[in-house]
């Protein structure tokens, strides 16, 4: 059994031990293998090992690995954009993208309405929202997410299906949680407010070094690259 196998197995028990201690079902939580920068060898062994959602943050090599798995039978494969997308960028997404995680303005939302009709397909997507009010982080600041909500769930080609956020870095889990918890209370305002609940069926939060708090307080989905794949060569 490969590394990756063996993390594999480790990741998805330590999701199960954390819904545990909340009454969720492990069921509940889609783990999904962020592979920026990752060698397709190595991504070619998460989905040998049983991995099936896979999130690209460049577009370029989103587009590459996808070629090769492709070509060599891993039709499997649900590819989330979880990086932060350009309106020019989008048509090149929208045709085969299982869900876009990184929607941050009408703008866009819009490019990608227009995209997915040209496509004959409805796309999902999550709205990203910057809980955390950093400069150096994308996503919509939670005073604005109300009104971009709204005006998603109106767009034809458009499935709005829940929020995303990604929390300062810290070498302590814990510090995550205050911006977990935050993102599922605008999650929960939302829902109040008469936004549908299919539409706020998703949090994505929670990467390699605090994806287990992120469980805890909620999230849907978890992102792990190291965790999965181990430090980066170099």
């Amino acid at each position: 059994m490969s590394e990756i196998a063996q993390r594999w197995i480790q990741i998805q028990s330590r999701v199960a031990e954390a819904c545990e201690r909340v009454n969720r079902m492990p069921q509940e939580v889609v783990i999904l293998a962020a592979t920026k920068n990752r060698p397709v060898v190595e991504v070619t062994a998460a989905v040998e090992a049983g991995v099936t959602h896979i999130g690209e943050n460049y577009v370029q090599e989103l587009l590459a690995k996808k070629e090769r798995l492709d070509r060599a039978g891993h039709s499997e494969i649900l590819w989330h954009a979880i990086g932060h997308l350009q309106r020019n960028k989008v048509k090149y997404v929208v045709p085969f993208c299982y869900l876009i995680q990184s929607v941050d303005s009408l703008r866009v939302a819009q490019e990608i309405s227009k995209r997915a009709a040209k496509a004959g397909r409805t796309q999902p997507v999550l709205i990203e929202v910057n809980v955390s009010g950093e400069d150096s982080k994308f996503g919509v600041a939670p005073g604005q997410l109300a009104e971009l909500s709204m005006q998603l769930v109106e767009l034809d080609n458009v499935e709005l299906q829940g929020l995303m956020t990604m929390p300062p870095y810290s070498d302590n889990p814990e510090d995550s949680r205050r911006h977990f918890q935050k993102l599922r209370a605008l999650r929960e305002d939302l829902v109040q407010r008469g936004l549908p609940n299919e539409a706020m069926r998703h949090l994505s939060m929670g990467m390699s070094g605090d994806y287990e708090v992120a469980v805890e307080e909620g999230a849907t989905i978890v992102r792990v690259g190291t965790a999965l794949f181990g430090p980066r060569n170099g």
